[in-house]
């Protein structure tokens, strides 16, 4: 950076700001496999996480997950993994009753039918593999049933992880899907 530059910026903010000329970078470890596939284009987005019901005790709740896959992603979305966070009070889900659709839970479209839903070790991790995989373009929502909302009122949350179509798949973080419960009044 330049002295000119450096004595500008401090005479505006009156600070003045050193930058180092290389920035080291930690070197990776652990190389992903030689057939490895990883989401090269534009990556997938939690859309929207929701739930019918949000009151606490409430029978047959569904809560959704919906993943944005955009039109300029270059992989499809293979898999789609939920990871239940430790919550105030365990959620049962009843695994035999998933949906799985294309669109947001407002505007449902085609069913998929032929998508896989497993747990994955513990019951707090669900997988959900698509067959066919989803095309870029899309939107996917995995509607899972709750064979009780939770006894205790609060925040939950849900770790998602989407993973792209094809051998040794990486997995892209998605952040965590909350559902807010609140105590019946």
């Amino acid at each position: 950076m330049s002295k000119n530059f450096n004595l500008l910026l401090g005479t505006l903010v009156g600070v003045s700001l050193v930058f180092p000329q290389a920035i080291a970078v930690q070197a990776q470890t652990d190389p992903f496999p030689a057939n490895a596939t990883f989401f090269t284009g534009t990556p997938p987005s939690l859309a929207d996480v929701d739930a019918d019901f949000n009151g606490i005790n409430i029978p047959n709740s569904r809560y959704f997950f919906s993943v944005s896959l955009p039109a300029g992603e270059i992989e499809p979305l293979g898999k789609v993994v939920l990871h239940q966070q430790p919550n105030p009070s365990p959620i049962s889900l009843d695994l035999s009753q998933t949906e799985v659709f294309l669109g947001l839970p407002s505007q449902r479209g085609n069913d998929l039918a032929s998508s896989a839903v497993s747990t994955s070790g513990d019951s707090q991790t669900i997988v959900v593999q698509f067959n066919p995989p989803i095309a870029p373009g899309n939107t996917v929502t995995i509607a899972l049933l709750a064979e009780q909302n939770p006894e205790v009122a609060g925040v939950y949350q849900f770790r998602v992880q989407a993973f792209p179509s094809g051998p040794a798949s990486v997995g892209l973080d998605l952040g965590v899907g909350r559902l807010q419960f609140y105590e019946n009044r």
